[in-house]
């Protein structure tokens, strides 16, 4: 298999207070836009938009057991709860829900994620937790074929965020091959200067020109396009006028590796993902 990476650029910043969402629909920026989806989890209930990861589909919990109890709605929030506990030869357990088959979104769209992150990462308590928010195409036999838009990434309870888009440089629509031909990703790294157990806004804009445009509280933090990735011949969300993508919110563990480490027995439990909106906007259909 091909394997080309593409180097993240490190920034950081600032909060800025009172900001602006970029997922604001009486924006101006966003006149052409309608609100297509929203969930400010106010009910006691989850709504019918999301459907509960059960076991460990796709690998969105990498080393842990997804199970209905550790998804909640508290207090208008979200609530992900992740465990030091058993369950089907699972020594972890945590959460994810998606909106695959209820909910997806074609580009050009803007979506936006308002949560609070787990912990620190001061010696060593939240070592492999990964909090996410993310997106997939809705229909898709091959990963990273189609793509996939990786909102925020954090690990290990540290203060950088990650936003990145994975692909594949060897699809050829004519000339398909079997799965894992190709991987490539682009992306930025941020330093945010408060602590992201502070409530954030993480968000990202697939425009019509071919980007995806990343976003913290409202700033720009780094983009990626045809320039950003260099030379390549595989898809990009825009390229494909009929690729729909559905939203996941989950917190992973890793029981080995460097990114992130691996968990130990520092690793502090439980560990509480909280989200207070997520909301899309979009062309109306």
């Amino acid at each position: 298999m091909k394997l080309l990476l593409i180097f993240f650029g490190t920034l950081a910043m600032s909060v800025v207070e009172g900001y602006v969402s970029i997922c604001d629909e009486k924006s101006d920026d966003n006149s052409d836009f309608t609100v297509l989806f929203e969930d400010t989890f106010d009910g006691e209930q989850l709504s019918e938009d999301w459907v509960i990861t059960e076991g460990n589909e796709l690998g969105q919990l990498r080393d842990t057991w997804g199970q209905k109890e550790n998804i909640n709605v508290e207090g208008g929030r979200l609530v992900i709860t992740t465990k030091r506990e058993q369950s089907n030869g699972y020594n972890f357990t945590s959460g994810a829900l998606t909106t695959k088959g209820k909910q997806f979104f074609k580009p050009p769209f803007k979506a936006c994620v308002v949560a609070q992150l787990p912990g620190s990462g001061i010696d060593g308590e939240m070592d492999g937790i990964w909090p996410a928010h993310w997106m997939m195409p809705q229909n898709s036999s091959c990963w990273p074929d189609d793509g996939e838009i990786d909102i925020m990434e954090q690990v290990d309870g540290l203060n950088t965020i990650y936003s990145t888009f994975h692909w594949n440089p060897n699809k050829d629509e004519k000339n398909p091959a079997p799965c894992d031909n190709g991987h490539d990703h682009a992306g930025v790294n941020v330093e945010v200067a408060t602590s992201l157990t502070d409530f954030h806004e993480y968000a990202v804009f697939a425009n019509d020109s071919g980007e995806l445009v990343y976003y913290v509280d409202g700033e720009e933090i780094g983009r990626i396009n045809e320039e950003s990735k260099g030379e390549m011949e595989g898809t990009t969300p825009q390229k494909d006028p009929n690729m729909a993508f559905y939203l996941i919110l989950n917190t992973a563990i890793s029981t080995g590796g460097v990114w992130p480490k691996a968990v130990t027995d520092k690793t502090v439990f439980p560990i509480y993902h909280y989200v207070e909106d997520a909301k899309i906007l979009g062309k109306a259909p």
